[in-house]
C-alpha cells in the first residue's frame, strides 16, 4: 500500500473517471497526497462523484488524439506539471463474434486500444520531463478466452502488450509503463452480467479465490504500479484475478 502522501506534489490523469473504477482510482490517488485531472466522455452531470480542492474535471474523448493531446495541454496549463497516467477508459459489447457488428467491434477497439495509444502519445513529452509513469488497464479476459466477447478481449490483450512495447521503448527515458488485468469486478459495466445467474455462477467457478475483484483491490495495484515502490517494474502485468490465470 502506497503511503499517504507517497504522491505529494504529483499530477495525475486518470481517463474514464466518471464513474466505477476509474473514479475510485482519482479517489485513491487523491487520498495518497496527488492532484488528480478525471478525464472522461461523460457530462458532468452523470459523473458519480466529484473530488473538489484542487482537483480538476475534464472532458475527454479518446477516439481523438486531438482530444487527448488538448486535455494534457490543459491539465499542464491549470496545474503546472504531469507524473501519471492511467489508462482506464474503456467499454465492453458482447456478441458471438460471427454476429458482432462492424461498429461494436470498431468502437470497442477505437476506445479501449487506440484511445490508450492516443493517451499515452499525449503524455510522452511531460512525463519525459519527470520520469514518469503509466498503468493501462488490461483484463483477464485478454489473457484467456472468454465467449462473446472477441472486441474486448483483443482490446485488452492489446493494452497489455502495448504496455511491453512501450515500456520497451521508452526506458531510455526513465518512464515505466505496466498494466493491471482484473477479473470480473462490480461496476456500471458489468451490471448486466451480474444479474445473469447463469453467468455469474459459470465465472465464479473459475476464480480459485472464490470472489470477484473489488474496485479498491484494482485501484491499490494501480497505485502500486504508479508509485515509487515499483521503481524496478516495468512491462508487466498484475492479474488483480484471484487465480483465474494461474492455469
Amino acid at each position: 500500500m502506497s503511503a499517504p502522501d507517497s504522491f505529494a506534489g504529483k499530477v495525475a490523469i486518470v481517463t474514464g473517471a466518471g464513474r466505477g473504477i476509474g473514479a475510485t482510482i482519482a479517489q485513491e490517488l487523491a487520498k495518497r497526497g496527488a492532484i488528480v485531472a478525471s478525464a472522461d466522455i461523460l457530462p458532468e452531470s452523470e459523473w458519480s462523484s466529484s473530488l473538489g480542492g484542487p482537483h480538476s474535471r475534464h472532458h475527454l474523448d479518446v477516439r481523438s488524439k486531438q482530444s487527448c493531446v488538448d486535455l494534457v495541454a490543459g491539465v499542464i496549463a491549470q496545474h503546472g506539471r504531469l507524473d501519471h497516467l492511467v489508462n482506464n477508459a474503456g467499454i465492453a459489447r458482447r456478441a458471438k463474434a460471427s454476429e458482432m457488428s462492424e461498429k461494436d467491434f470498431t468502437d470497442v477497439i477505437d476506445i479501449n486500444l487506440t484511445g490508450t495509444f492516443f493517451m499515452s502519445q499525449a503524455v510522452y513529452p511531460e512525463l519525459k520531463k519527470v520520469k514518469g509513469t503509466i498503468v493501462n488497464i488490461g483484463s483477464t479476459s485478454g489473457q484467456s478466452a472468454v465467449l462473446n466477447t472477441v472486441s474486448y478481449s483483443a482490446s485488452k490483450a492489446g493494452v497489455m502488450f502495448m504496455a511491453k512495447s512501450l515500456a520497451f521503448e521508452w526506458a531510455a527515458d526513465g518512464i515505466r509503463v505496466n498494466a493491471v488485468g482484473p477479473t470480473i469486478v462490480p461496476s456500471d459495466m458489468t451490471a448486466p452480467l451480474l444479474v445473469d445467474d447463469e453467468f455469474m455462477k459459470d465465472k465464479m467457478s473459475t476464480i480459485p479465490l472464490g470472489r470477484m475483484a473489488e474496485q479498491l483491490d484494482v485501484a491499490q495495484s494501480v497505485l502500486f504500479l504508479l508509485g515509487p515502490e515499483s521503481a524496478m517494474v516495468t512491462g508487466q502485468t498484475i492479474f488483480i484475478d484471484g487465480g483465474v490465470t494461474i492455469g
